[in-house]
């Protein structure tokens, strides 16, 4: 079994137990998962800080349980939040700069040797291209991935 934080589009919290992780990708195509706050089908996962057990008993004690689950809660927000701003850069970026696809290393060294006019692009590097762009002093950076993108 598996626990995952869930989201719908209208940015309910939830959370959901499935059998294993592609249980819930084949639930999720079929709209088979619902939000119990909206109804909404369309429900994507949450970033979830791991949960890992120490040699001192599983349960926190009383005491801490407030503070730790106020941590908690500011985390998820802060994760939250992170994402969207990740998915705000590449929509940007998507939107504003050409997808030069597999031959972005060799189009961004012709952008930088002035070999074509200078122009906004994206696209895939392995990462030995990567390393050889920037040892050439080329200035790249990478589109931040989505927890969309690993489902």
């Amino acid at each position: 079994m598996i626990r995952y934080a869930l989201l719908c589009d209208q940015d309910h919290e939830f959370d959901s137990w499935f059998d294993h992780s592609s249980a819930f990708e084949r639930l999720q195509k079929a709209a088979l998962i619902e939000c119990p706050h909206c109804g909404s089908q369309n429900i994507r996962k949450a970033l979830m800080s791991p949960q890992v057990s120490s040699r001192r008993a599983n349960k926190p004690s009383q005491d801490h349980q407030p503070i730790a689950k106020s941590a908690d809660k500011n985390l998820q927000k802060l994760q939250r939040e992170a994402v969207e701003l990740a998915r705000k850069i590449r929509d940007h970026v998507q939107k504003h700069a050409d997808n030069v696809g597999e031959k972005f290393a060799s189009e961004a060294r012709k952008i930088h040797f002035k070999e074509v006019e200078p122009h906004n692009i994206y696209g895939k590097a392995t990462q030995d291209e990567v390393n050889e762009l920037v040892e050439d002093g080329i200035d790249i950076a990478p589109l931040p991935d989505l927890p969309e993108d690993k489902n």
